[in-house]
């Protein structure tokens, strides 16, 4: 849990100090609403978990909490087709996850470290590969690992070893906050990657400077070109506050 936390009071810090708030801008969300969102992951965190019985346990900061972030995320869906992604992203997100804590046993600190830190990565990356946006990308990690653990556990309940039922315990509110970093951090990546791709298939226009060195160029060329101008009009601000991964 060391680890979610420390990156929890990163983001409030960047939060308090306004760094991060074009990011939740663009996912809809106003900067003392995401500060609100990381408050509660670190309260719930902190909490100490409840028991019902010697068979069940669950902790309010890996599972309840993040259930309810997924849930505002899922309402901020833009139309069906983001919604669909949200889902499809959940249900992908939760598979590669449940397999990954099947493939790596977690005997030990290390490994659950290990564990934590892979299915973060992996979760974040097949969220933003399917949903292709930011939104649902983060209501994938966040819905996929809680389903992905509670799946876990209830396998090695009733099938391996007869263990106790933990729901959200440190390692999994460590994945789900490395995901939801690593999914901010490929988003923006890919965004900047496509502004790049955008600007680089732009046309280049000569200024008058340019064209007289240019040797080839008549004079009469040279005098029908006009200086380059460039205009920020409001088309060009909307997709630089709204653009997306895809």
């Amino acid at each position: 849990m060391t680890i979610g936390l420390i990156l929890l009071a990163a983001v409030g810090i960047f939060l308090f100090f306004g760094g991060t708030e074009r990011f939740f801008a663009k996912l809809g969300l106003p900067s003392r609403a995401a500060f609100v969102i990381v408050l509660a992951l670190v309260v719930g965190a902190v909490i100490p978990q409840v028991n019902f019985g010697n068979a069940f346990n669950i902790q309010l900061g890996g599972f309840l909490i993040p259930l309810a972030v997924m849930a505002i995320f899922l309402f901020r869906c833009n139309g069906r087709e983001e919604l669909f992604k949200a889902m499809l992203s959940i249900a992908s997100v939760a598979a590669v996850c449940i397999a990954a804590r099947m493939l790596i046993p977690s005997y030990n600190a290390g490994l659950r470290v290990t564990i934590s830190v892979v299915t973060g990565f992996v979760g974040a990356a097949v969220a933003c590969i399917i949903s292709q946006s930011r939104v649902p990308a983060i209501a994938g990690v966040l819905g996929g690992m809680v389903i992905a653990d509670t799946v876990t556990s209830l396998v090695y309940r009733f099938f391996i070893d007869g263990s106790t039922v933990s729901l959200g315990t440190a390692g999994v509110f460590d994945a789900i906050v490395i995901g939801v970093v690593f999914t901010v951090l490929i988003a923006e990546a890919l965004s900047a990657i496509k502004k790049h791709s955008r600007a680089s298939k732009q046309p280049i226009i000569l200024t008058d400077l340019e064209a007289g060195e240019d040797y080839n160029a008549s004079e009469e060329d040279v005098s029908n070109i006009k200086p380059s101008t460039y205009h920020f009009n409001e088309e060009d601000y909307e997709e630089y506050f709204n653009d997306d991964i895809d």
